[in-house]
């Protein structure tokens, strides 16, 4: 049996031999002052859209087999789950105390895994609906408040989800009933994008994805950041979040010249990337970037590019910098395999998380779950879907690691 990792050190080593192109070219970009734009970006032709964020509450994932949607939560959308009833009370909402009810974000590592799933208890439980063993529809059973875009507020239901017609029907209305209106939302002709986007407020589609293929997007987000007491909470952000299956790494306190991508495996997270290389400077009132934090990106071509931010201007412009260089044209042979779809939800997990390999329900391997000092807190066989049981593990971030003699994959996981 090969070892793994030397098969991959071998390969790096070739390709790195092998490679005609090696240079570090500076990007400078500019996400427009108040960093009120996301800027879809190309690792090998840079820039490829730069289009303001605004303009939509909700948008959903386009794959006929998901059920995730997701909020414009970096344009100040909020979302709320209704406590006091299921869709029977679509009439009789009642908001009361709708200031003290906890929002719910999209997740910061999953794209799939948006606000409306948050709740979700997995399979056939998707947060906002539950999936029908005999229609294999998805019937919304959860009602919601959303804050706009203009901050005024919703009542909306997802109605269901017509699977095989790749349709969403959903309603929504003001808080006491007025203006309501019922929509359809057809995804099949927008399944070469991520996501088909909507305007509650205009109730309108809007098709904001580029046709060009991208790796990374600089934009607003919820991602989790840590307190002064070291206690993780929701937060506001701007940084970079990857595409839907690339893969990326992340060294801190590296110098110009590291190139050792392979020393640490990729993960297929959203916020591998994120926005913790830059920092604000009270005491100089300006902002410091750190560049002795070197990403790797592993695009669709299985070309690996480093990664390396150099400037941060602030909101005032929205301008930043940042150095790139291909350090591996071909990272990948046949008889090594990289998982692309390893799910894990729900992450935070409170109480217990699955590990799914995605088409892939007879794999066999092992799983490991360490805590970010490398220490080993969990180990077992894997044969197919696996649970574990969190509850007694102290809250906190953990990598979870699995593998088998032709794959390996690791992700993050948070424990609330």
């Amino acid at each position: 049996m090969k070892n793994f990792l030397s098969i991959i050190a071998i390969v790096a080593i070739i390709s790195f031999n092998n490679l005609e192109v090696f240079s570090t070219n500076p990007d400078t970009l500019s996400m427009n002052p108040g960093y009120a734009s996301d800027i879809f970006y190309s690792m090998s032709q840079g820039e490829v859209l730069n289009t303001p964020r605004s303009g939509w509450e909700m948008a959903f994932y386009t794959s006929a087999f998901s059920a995730g949607i997701i909020i414009n939560d970096g344009s100040g959308v909020e979302l709320y789950a209704y406590p006091n009833g299921d869709t029977s009370a679509w009439a009789s909402m009642d908001t009361t105390g709708l200031s003290s009810w906890s929002p719910l974000y999209n997740s910061p590592t999953d794209w799939e895994d948006g606000a409306f799933n948050r709740l979700a208890q997995g399979h056939p439980d998707y947060g906002w609906g539950v999936y029908n063993m005999i229609t294999h529809n998805i019937v919304g059973d959860s009602l919601y408040v959303i804050k706009t875009e203009d901050g005024s507020f919703k009542k909306l239901w997802i109605v269901d989800k017509m699977s095989a017609d790749n349709i969403y029907n959903i309603r929504f209305a003001d808080l006491d009933g007025a203006n309501q209106v019922d929509q359809s939302i057809d995804v099949k002709p927008f399944i070469s994008k991520n996501f088909i986007y909507y305007s509650i407020t205009n109730d309108e589609l809007l098709d904001r994805e580029p046709s060009e293929s991208w790796d990374i997007l600089f934009t607003k987000y919820i991602d989790l950041t840590p307190t002064s007491s070291g206690e993780l909470v929701e937060y506001l952000v701007t940084g970079v979040t990857s595409n839907v299956g690339l893969h990326a790494n992340k060294f801190t306190g590296v110098g110009p010249n590291y190139d050792d991508w392979i020393s640490k495996p990729f993960d297929s997270l959203k916020n591998t990337i994120g926005y913790d290389w830059k920092s604000f400077d009270m005491q100089a009132f300006s902002w410091v970037v750190d560049d002795s934090i070197a990403f790797f990106i592993r695009n669709g071509n299985d070309d690996v590019y480093k990664l390396v931010f150099t400037y941060w201007q602030g909101s005032s412009t929205g301008v930043f910098a940042m150095n790139k260089s291909i350090v591996s044209s071909s990272s990948i042979q046949d008889d090594v395999i990289t998982m692309n779809n390893l799910t894990i939800y729900p992450n935070p997990s409170v109480g217990y998380v699955n590990i799914k390999v995605a088409n892939n329900d007879n794999f066999n391997g092992q799983v490991v779950l360490t805590d970010i000092s490398g220490r080993m807190v969990y180990e077992s066989e894997i044969n197919g879907n696996h649970q574990i049981n969190t509850s007694g593990f102290n809250t906190g971030m953990y990598f979870i690691t699995v593998s088998n003699s032709q794959l390996k994959e690791t992700s993050r996981l948070i424990v609330k």
